[in-house]
């Protein structure tokens, strides 16, 4: 009985933070301004089949405790992928909150905003490599 409480508690959890993703989202627009940023606007599907099919893969990976063993190069594979995604995300995020324009005004950069931008993308990739190399799918 506790192992099936646990179970049903542990799936409402993750449906509560995953529907809470969803819309947050799904609120300010993230997928839209993702399939902007990508120049697939005329292809919705594709950014919402690979948002959805990202987060199962992940979810199914997570909950089963499914451990791959792959080599340095898929490594590097998967975490050039996760970076692209997460700085992605990042700019559309910031896209849709207007971070950037009100910065750029602000501290007087704007010729130089695209520099900003790269250097997020790059970080990102560059330490979500780091990241999967070292404690990622090695663990």
């Amino acid at each position: 009985m506790r192992y099936a409480i646990c179970m049903l508690l542990g799936l409402s959890g993750g449906l509560v933070v995953g529907g809470g993703l969803v819309a947050f989202f799904t609120i300010l627009g993230v997928v839209s301004n993702i399939l902007k940023f990508t120049r697939l606007e005329s292809y919705p599907k594709i950014g919402e089949f690979s948002v959805l099919i990202g987060a199962l893969t992940a979810s199914v990976l997570y909950f089963l405790n499914i451990k791959l063993y792959l080599k340095v190069y898929p490594l590097m594979f998967i975490g050039l992928l996760a970076g692209i995604f997460i700085g992605i995300v990042a700019s559309a995020l910031a896209e849709t909150l207007d971070i950037m324009p009100i910065m750029a005004d602000r501290l007087g950069i704007v010729r130089w905003m695209y520099v900003g931008v790269f250097s997020i993308m790059i970080g990102k990739v560059l330490f979500s490599i780091i990241y999967w190399i070292t404690f990622g799918f090695n663990n």
